[in-house]
């Protein structure tokens, strides 16, 4: 799995009433690599939004933000899309 195949498979599991249970199901159905693929990109964008400038704007946001709900809120985030990301990034 690509970049590219990433950012689709967030996009269309934004679009459905159930997007958890959609992503799961889908990935369930390909390759095991494919499936470990997905899991680094996820933990590279974890690691990646792990700022403090970032959890800044979290705690103002949300008037207040611990260690859990900083990860939550980075999940949030990166399930908003890579479109989204890039205009909160510049």
């Amino acid at each position: 799995m690509n970049e590219t195949s990433f950012w689709q498979l967030i996009d269309q599991a934004g679009s459905q009433e159930e997007p958890n249970e959609w992503l799961r199901d889908t990935l369930v159905k390909k390759e095991t690599d494919e499936i470990i693929d997905f899991e680094f990109m996820i933990q590279t964008l974890m690691q990646k939004s792990y700022q403090s400038s970032l959890w800044g704007a979290a705690y103002i946001l949300m008037d207040g933000c611990s260690d859990d709900t900083f990860d939550y809120f980075r999940g949030w985030l990166i399930a908003q899309g890579q479109r989204d990301i890039r205009k909160s990034a510049g």
